[in-house]
């Protein structure tokens, strides 16, 4: 039997707060050499400017091992449809037998998050207390989520060309995060918080590196070809840059290279560099692992199979 868990599934099983400790518990596994990762399978439909990825991870001491199918079709905000879509199957690790197929698009989602979450908490200052953040889309919510789980946020400044767009969805945003949201669309007035966040679909620099202030933490969660950029050279050569996973980085993420690369975030999370001082800026580059997904689909597959959700269905 396979374990069939819908959205509404997924939703009722899955917190921030659980997702954030699985995902800094998922790079220890990392650095301990007991995750195989192979490199994303990509195909780019060129003509709706669509992205289909194929993430495959094991993760022996989680005992999880699974694939997430996802894709990233931003045109679809014309047609009122999700433009990040997704499945994940989990198989067993003992026997490979399958034995869970859920819905895959909250968490990716929400394990973005999760790991901005994990990189601001041990990056940022702890005395943080406000939030820039570039972009209105399906990832900001996530992103707004997490860093208010790890820090006291009691201001959130927004930059987006479609916010006046996008009332309800902010107003609901404000609510939920219960923090106070102003639209800007003066930069400097983004960037003059002390954590920064970009996820955006910009193939370009957001801002001028030179305009940040020392002390502050970014996020760069958008950007995932070596053509683009959220952020420009002066910002990397001003900060101490961390990244999920250095190959991974090095392959995908433009302006990244081993030269002003600091630190994996592995390697923060465990103690081995540290970290920070007041003035530094700190900057997280997220490229979205498989073993991120995997994880958390795992999380959610035993939360799932101890509280009796979810509906068996047979496919053989």
């Amino acid at each position: 039997m396979v374990l069939l868990l819908t959205h509404n599934d997924v939703s009722s099983l899955l917190t921030m707060e659980s997702n954030i400790k699985t995902m800094e518990q998922s790079f220890i596994e990392l650095s301990h050499n007991n995750v195989k990762m192979p490199d994303r399978g990509v195909v780019i439909v060129e003509d709706k400017n669509g992205w289909y990825g194929v993430m495959t991870a094991h993760m022996s001491g989680m005992k999880a091992l699974g694939t997430k199918i996802v894709t990233v079709f931003p045109e679809n905000t014309k047609l009122n449809k999700p433009t990040t879509q997704g499945v994940i199957s989990l198989t067993d690790a003992n026997t490979g037998e399958l034995i869970c197929i859920m819905d895959g698009s909250l968490i990716t989602g929400m394990r973005t998050g999760a790991v901005t979450g994990v990189a601001t908490k041990y990056l940022s200052r702890k005395d943080s207390e406000s939030v820039g953040i570039f972009g209105s889309g399906y990832q900001s919510r996530f992103q707004l989520m997490a860093v208010c789980s790890v820090r006291d946020i009691s201001r959130i400044v927004l930059n987006s060309p479609s916010a006046n767009k996008k009332t309800e969805f902010i107003n609901s945003l404000e609510r939920e995060l219960d923090v106070p949201i102003t639209i800007e669309q003066d930069i400097n007035k983004v960037l003059d918080n002390d954590i920064i966040i970009t996820a955006t679909s910009s193939p370009s620099p957001l801002f001028d590196g030179d305009q940040i202030n020392s002390g502050t933490h970014i996020n760069c969660i958008g950007a995932h070809t070596k053509e683009s950029s959220e952020v420009d050279s002066t910002t990397i050569q001003r900060s101490k840059v961390v990244v999920d996973e250095l190959n991974t980085a090095l392959r995908e993420a433009g302006g990244i290279t081993k030269d002003n690369v600091f630190a994996e975030l592995a390697d923060v999370i465990l103690g081995k560099t540290p970290t920070r001082t007041n003035d530094d800026i700190t900057l997280f580059k997220s490229m979205g692992l498989s073993l991120e997904d995997i994880s958390t689909a795992n999380l959610i597959y035993n939360e799932a199979i101890d509280q009796g959700i979810g509906n068996n269905i047979e496919l053989s």
